[in-house]
């Protein structure tokens, strides 16, 4: 045996020996749990959103479809501990960096929308599933309960921004008071604002007025957590709001712009110098009236510089896209 064989089958079995001490995968009831893997939250759809027909809203214009959440295994793990899921960095896109697209687990591939002007994605939760690297994935904590909050500091790690949890203000969807949202946003979130990440105040919905359990909704919620969160305890970087259009496209278009332009107005006041996202926003009605309110819309938000980046909802059959996963006329409307 020669001398140089004999280092590297050394090195071999040195090697070998580090790995079999390393601890094992360990298992979580039928669930397999890889260093690797991540195990998160990600939003499911409903019959309503896969036929893309106009979903009925309750709550003050709250879609309350979209975020409905399933403890669901990563298949295919993109990243774990700090290293982003996915680039931070968007490669692509000719826009202004603040057009995204809203998705889920039933919504068709992203990459069809390739060489638009989308330039980032979410998806109500941690996992970006299979959305292209190409494009900035914002995770978001859906609520502090349990699967959401599980993990999420690990899940969390590395990305430039990270949106907090989904309509509190509404009973449907995260449901939280003022009060206990501070608590759970500094216990969840702040962590990572010390790290460098830009973090969000929760994001409310359009409703006005008081929900069932006698919350103040909308703006009026904003305000209260934000008069809370003012010191080295509690900050937010950006707010963040939704908004629907009249309930089956019973307003016209142009009174739904109206709409839409005076809460984006009231949003900006509220946030106080803050950035301003919308997220998720949509008009109700036919193919050809959202298409007409998307072309009026965009305009508006791109020149207003308060607002930094806004997502059409969603990527789904009938809406953004069209049977087969193309984009369809609205989604190439609103890609450009």
């Amino acid at each position: 045996m020669s001398r140089n064989y004999r280092i590297v089958s050394f090195l071999f079995l040195f090697f070998l020996t580090l790995i079999n001490a390393t601890p094992h995968p360990q298992f979580n009831g039928n669930r397999h749990r890889h260093a690797a893997a991540v195990t998160t939250v990600v939003a499911a759809s409903v019959t309503t959103v896969i036929q893309g027909n106009g979903n009925a809203n309750t709550n003050g214009n709250s879609n309350n479809n979209e975020e409905t959440s399933t403890l669901q295994n990563n298949p295919n793990p993109t990243g774990s501990g700090n290293t982003p899921l996915m680039t931070d960095t968007p490669t692509t896109g000719t826009g202004n960096g603040k057009r995204g697209l809203a998705y889920n687990s039933s919504s068709p591939s992203l990459s069809v929308f390739a060489n638009t002007d989308i330039t980032w994605v979410h998806d109500w939760n941690s996992d970006p599933l299979d959305a292209p690297s190409q494009f900035l994935f914002v995770p978001t904590l859906w609520s502090d309960q349990s699967p959401h909050s599980d993990n999420w500091a690990s899940l969390a790690a590395g990305h430039q921004y990270l949106m907090s949890f989904n309509e509190p203000d509404n009973t449907g969807q995260a449901n939280m008071k003022v009060a206990d949202a501070l608590t759970a946003y500094k216990r969840l979130m702040m962590p990572q604002r010390k790290s460098g990440v830009k973090i969000s105040a929760p994001s409310v919905s359009s409703g006005s007025g008081n929900n069932e359990a006698g919350i103040p909704m909308g703006t009026g919620w904003l305000s209260s957590f934000l008069e809370g969160c003012n010191d080295d305890t509690c900050q937010a970087d950006f707010v963040s709001g939704h908004w629907y259009g009249c309930p089956s496209g019973t307003c016209t278009v142009s009174a739904d712009l109206t709409s839409f332009q005076n809460y984006v107005t009231s949003l900006i006041s509220t946030a106080a110098g803050r950035d301003v996202w919308i997220p998720e926003f949509q008009r109700y009605g036919d193919v050809d009236q959202q298409k007409q309110f998307v072309q009026q819309a965009l305009p508006f938000l791109d020149g207003k510089g308060e607002v930094k980046r806004y997502a059409y909802y969603m990527v789904a059959d009938g809406i953004l896209t069209e049977g087969g996963g193309g984009v369809s006329a609205l989604g190439a409307a609103y890609a450009g």
